[in-house]
């Protein structure tokens, strides 16, 4: 008697992981969670070397994966001759937010939108990312286009 009910349970175990593997869509379902993500990447900077960011996105199991909170942490870079790579970290600032997966055009964007609780949030604007690929994405304005030169590089990486 117990043997059937233990294969019960194994079946539904297992179709209930087959349903929810990895961090993909179900089909309408909301099954699903995407994994949380970190990117990072240095910017270039007007008066500096540049500006490295770190940007986690935590996605809303519930809004299917469109939308969720971030914590974005910009550090300042300056020149350091002594420093293995010629630059050391000057000042960093933490903020947080939601965040929105925009569709536009047949692409993706990511919008940043700081919480009112940052002192700084009245006088910032929202951050616009375009997901490039599944690994990269690139800082745009906030029309949705990227920075007119081609040589400077605004993409930050995943790195989990």
């Amino acid at each position: 008697m117990k043997r059937p009910v233990y294969l019960a349970a194994a079946a539904l175990v297992m179709f209930g992981m087959a349903a929810c593997s990895g961090n993909k869509s179900c089909n309408g379902g909301k099954c699903d969670k995407m994994e949380d993500l970190t990117y990072t990447g240095i910017v270039p900077a007007a008066d500096g070397p540049g500006v490295r960011y770190t940007l986690q996105l935590d996605y809303d199991d519930d809004k299917n994966n469109m939308e969720g909170d971030y914590d974005l942490v910009e550090t300042y870079l300056e020149a350091d001759s002594v420093a293995t790579n010629g630059v050391k970290d000057n000042v960093s600032y933490k903020s947080e937010g939601d965040f929105s997966v925009v569709e536009q055009n047949g692409k993706k964007y990511l919008k940043l939108v700081k919480d009112v609780k940052d002192s700084s949030a009245e006088a910032a604007t929202n951050l616009y990312f375009e997901v490039t690929n599944d690994s990269t994405i690139t800082m745009v304005n906030a029309e949705l286009q990227p920075a007119v030169s081609d040589s400077l590089n605004y993409s930050l990486k995943l790195v989990k």
